[in-house]
């Protein structure tokens, strides 16, 4: 049971990782908009984290014979946040992409992601905690 728990608080502190990141990217973005240039970003991580969850890319598992199947077991834990750099359009002549709506509906949505990992976090010690007081 705890390892269970562990492992789903533990995935949740990755997703709040991830907004974290993707927070001070949008923050850059909306900084820079201005900046003749500058190319937005945004970070990837559901993508990520479900290609870990399919094993993608996993932990390649030992193979003692030719005609072994290859398995790469999911492994959520590998999964980590990436930063990627929007190169493929341009919305205005100084070469800037940025999209200050996007970014700012961008922030939103992440800002009330964020607060629902870390409702779901503090959900998940406070039964703990309860099952500790109890346990007594």
């Amino acid at each position: 049971m705890f390892n269970k728990m562990f492992s789903n608080i533990d995935l949740m502190h990755r997703g709040l990782d991830a907004a974290w990141m993707r927070h001070s990217v949008i923050s850059h973005n909306i900084a820079n908009v201005d900046t003749p240039g500058y190319k937005a970003q945004h970070v990837e991580f559901e993508s990520v984290l479900k290609a870990a969850m399919r094993g993608d890319g996993g932990i390649q598992m030992t193979v003692t014979h030719p005609g072994h199947i290859q398995i790469h077991p999911p492994n959520p834990a590998q999964a980590r946040p990436v930063t990627v750099t929007d190169n493929h359009y341009t919305i205005r002549m100084d070469d800037n992409n940025v999209d200050i709506d996007h970014q700012m509906a961008q922030m939103v949505q992440n800002t009330i992601q964020y607060n629902a990992l870390s409702d779901r976090v503090t959900s998940s010690f406070s039964r703990l905690k309860l099952v500790i007081r109890e346990g007594r």
